[in-house]
């Protein structure tokens, strides 16, 4: 753990901070899991295909970051590997971007970045998967038992409010652009751009990635963000399967 710590902070002083943060996690509804179950199989049931499959397309996602610029020229990257309680796998990835691709303004954001419903009429599969995925469950007045409710209120902060234009460095983080738009039936609620988190549409391949982005603020990067990426996979709060199967198969 301590060499890899050694190592990131290493990155740091040759690279500069990190300019993004993304999230990619693994979705058992893949169609390359579901076509490896067998009779009554359930994804559950075979953990060693779902830490395969989801490996291969890490592989794919850091490549397409990497070599087919996603978000233009990658000098560095770090990632590393976590298991959310009930055993499903997640890449949290630090990007370092050169100088000509980094993101300074808000045209710049608004390119890589939506907290927006997308048009269904021209990207009807990937708005099927951002309502099924990435919407935040409605909640507040409109469901009062919804688990983000704290003291009445969404933990999270939503509903978020509409906004024509992102502004950025609102106290070292962008707001993005919400516009108001006509609300959209999702389940048994009508949600709107209010209920969407801040997400990049990406590597359309497949059951197409949605992939949740941050921009690091500039101003508060620290050893914090460098440690999550260091931490000792071996700790014990993570005896899952899946943890199990990706030590051994050595991803």
């Amino acid at each position: 753990m301590q060499q890899n710590y050694q190592d990131a902070m290493a990155m740091v002083r040759k690279f500069g901070k990190p300019d993004l943060f993304l999230t990619f996690t693994c979705n058992p509804s893949w169609s390359e899991i579901l076509n490896s179950m067998e009779g009554i199989q359930r994804p559950e049931d075979r953990p060693d295909i779902i830490v395969r499959i989801f490996n291969i397309k890490l592989k794919d996602l850091l490549e397409d970051i990497c070599k087919h610029g996603i978000f233009r020229t990658v000098l560095a990257y770090i990632y590393v590997i976590e298991f959310q309680k009930r055993g499903l796998l997640h890449a949290h990835i630090l990007l370092t971007l050169d100088s000509e691709s980094k993101i300074r303004t808000k045209d710049d954001i608004d390119k890589f970045v939506s907290a927006e419903l997308l048009d269904p009429y021209t990207d009807l599969r990937l708005f099927q998967i951002e309502t099924k995925c990435m919407v935040h469950a409605p909640c507040g007045t409109i469901n009062i038992n919804s688990p983000c409710m704290r003291d009445g209120q969404c933990c999270k902060c939503f509903p978020k409010q509409f906004k024509d234009d992102t502004e950025e460095n609102v106290n070292g983080y962008p707001i993005y652009r919400r516009r108001a738009t006509e609300p959209v039936q999702v389940g048994k609620y009508s949600i709107d751009n209010r209920w969407v988190p801040h997400i990049i549409l990406g590597c359309l391949k497949n059951l197409m990635h949605i992939l949740m982005l941050k921009f690091v603020p500039q101003l508060k990067v620290s050893n914090t963000y460098i440690n999550m990426y260091t931490k000792n996979m071996m700790q014990p709060r993570s005896k899952y399967k899946k943890k199990v199967l990706w030590i051994m198969m050595k991803f």
